[in-house]
């Protein structure tokens, strides 16, 4: 197995991902398929839920031999993309499924150093879960930047996040000291759909939501979807170059976490 980013735009998008992925899990099991590659992981106290999904497409150069899992310790593989300079290009291989090599190096027409890493792989005994395609209450579609912001300020006032979507959107923190309260517009994010006659109302950890927010470089906009029924989704396209606008395709390349709310007590 070898595969080789060399467009500069998604070598950034795959290195912001190592380094923030080290937040959330601390080993990952990579599931190497025909197809693309494939990541599903949760939280130590299985709270959150994440994948990762990069077909082979994505990718400059996917070499494909058979089918692999490659279990990666997150914290190494974020010390090894911390390497990574602006110029460089990203190679993994792997030739047994023992070792994954990783190597930077410098684009074609510049010049500068090569760096070669070897890692251990790690036995993961782990099962993917299914994650079923639902419908949600309500969906919105907001500038990633904004929302990092947003959850940074709200997360001074509280260790919960409530949300309330309803005529607008409510975005609440509080805590013993204070409470801040972010009110949206429909106009005033690129899209938002609620079911008729539904209000939703739920409480999320603030924690998680810092760290989900902490992948909003990956691209400019960033999904978000509410159930009562189900944990909310928030989904970082990785189909289209940041600030493209031509997304009719189906999104097949993304990352996006799951997160359960918050049940009150009575």
């Amino acid at each position: 197995m070898e595969f080789v980013l060399t467009n500069k735009q998604k070598t950034n998008q795959f290195s912001h991902i190592f380094k923030n992925l080290k937040n959330i899990s601390t080993d990952v099991e990579m599931h190497v398929k025909e197809t693309g590659i494939y990541i599903q992981g949760m939280d130590p106290g299985h709270i959150c839920l994440f994948e990762l999904e990069l077909k082979s497409y994505w990718f400059d150069e996917y070499n494909f031999d058979k089918p692999l899992r490659l279990g990666i310790h997150c914290e190494l593989m974020h010390k090894i993309i911390n390497c990574k300079e602006e110029y460089q290009n990203i190679r993994l291989k792997t030739t047994c499924g023992e070792k994954l090599y990783v190597t930077l190096y410098p684009r074609e027409g510049q010049s500068g150093i090569t760096k070669e890493f070897e890692l251990s792989l790690i036995d993961i005994d782990s099962e993917l879960l299914e994650v079923p395609n639902v419908d949600y209450d309500a969906d919105i579609e907001i500038v990633s930047q904004d929302l990092a912001n947003l959850i940074t300020q709200l997360s001074v006032f509280g260790k919960d996040l409530n949300i309330k979507c309803g005529e607008n959107i409510v975005f609440k923190g509080s805590g013993e000291l204070g409470t801040m309260s972010a009110i949206m517009e429909e106009e005033q994010i690129i899209m938002y759909a609620v079911a008729e006659d539904t209000t939703v109302n739920l409480t999320y950890s603030m924690d998680y939501l810092v760290k989900f927010v902490s992948f909003s470089k990956l691209n400019s906009t960033a999904k978000m979807h509410f159930g009562k029924e189900y944990p909310m989704k928030l989904q970082y396209d990785l189909d289209f170059i940041m600030d493209q606008e031509d997304e009719e395709e189906e999104v097949k390349n993304y990352i996006r976490f799951f997160l359960a709310p918050k049940i009150e007590d009575f």
